[in-house]
């Protein structure tokens, strides 16, 4: 049997924390290969008790690999498999490093909720007060695959980091958000130092945001280019430049600039209040492994 190409690089966290613009920076290094379709979800199906395909079927989105020093799988559901999706990861995977990005769990509820009416998988009158307490009723520490399950579930990330602090030590790195979207040449220059690789090409790239949320005036329009947007995905990925091209045109006739993304005041304090907890136990956690404190967590108080 010839031998499989498989990643020994992995985004594996969290969901709407710009995981796809730094799938974007990562493989425009030119040693690093990254699969043409982001989130190929190859572990996600462990979660839930699933059996996981073929491993020829994973291996055929690394068939390109030549000689890069890291081949790149972003996949950020993996965090919430725990050790289920560690154990089969360390069993087949080659001795990999992983990478996990973090956000404010509030901005990150918000983020993903403008997400799914963005992507019009919610019903149009459904306000994010509404969503929020269709969230909380259906959040009771389990996560199931369902929007209302994930939205609050995903953000209590104390409830999955350790696990992955621990079978990974060294081998696992943290960044934050916030920071990404700030400084994105600082974090990957500090990338590029953990990876051991060439920090020129950081230094060089013209960092753009990548899966930005917007809201469309006709949404028949764009319910067509999401559609386009996720057949080509490969497609879009060997063609980064024309893709930018091509998503600014279509932006300047069909974004709604003036619908801004919802962001009351009761549903950001109702949400502060249902992270409390998790974030003040990932304070203190951060705090016992010498790790750096998020500008979000450190007014957290115990």
């Amino acid at each position: 049997m010839p031998k499989l190409n498989l990643p020994n690089l992995i985004i594996a966290g969290v969901h709407k924390a710009a995981t796809t613009s730094l799938f974007t920076y990562l493989t425009s290094h030119p040693q690093i290969f990254g699969s043409a379709k982001k989130e190929l979800h190859y572990f996600t199906p462990i979660r839930y008790g699933e059996k996981l395909k073929e491993l020829k079927e994973y291996a055929k989105y690394f068939s390109a690999v030549t000689n890069e020093k890291y081949v790149l799988d972003a996949s950020p559901s993996y965090i919430y498999g725990k050790e289920s999706i560690i154990l089969k990861m360390k069993e087949i995977l080659p001795p990999h490093k992983v990478i996990i990005v973090l956000r404010d769990p509030v901005q990150r509820f918000i983020s993903f909720y403008n997400y799914l009416k963005a992507q019009l998988i919610l019903d149009p009158e459904e306000n994010l007060s509404l969503f929020l307490k269709k969230c909380i009723k259906n959040c009771n520490g389990v996560m199931v695959d369902n929007k209302y399950s994930r939205a609050i579930q995903e953000g209590r990330y104390i409830d999955y980091l350790p696990a992955w602090m621990e079978n990974y030590g060294e081998d696992l790195k943290i960044i934050y958000f916030e920071e990404l979207v700030a400084q994105p040449g600082c974090v990957m220059l500090e990338l590029a130092q953990w990876l051991k690789i060439d920090s020129s090409p950081f230094e060089k790239m013209e960092y753009t945001v990548e899966n930005k949320t917007i809201y469309a005036k006709n949404r028949f329009l764009h319910s067509f280019a999401l559609l386009i947007n996720n057949k080509l995905e490969s497609f879009w990925r060997q063609n980064h430049a024309l893709k930018i091209k091509l998503r600014d045109f279509y932006y300047s006739f069909n974004k709604n600039g003036r619908q801004k993304k919802e962001y009351d005041l009761n549903s950001l304090n109702e949400l502060q209040k249902v992270y409390y907890e998790a974030n003040k136990k990932l304070k203190l956690y951060l705090q016992q492994k010498n790790l750096k404190i998020p500008s979000w967590l450190i007014n957290i108080t115990y």
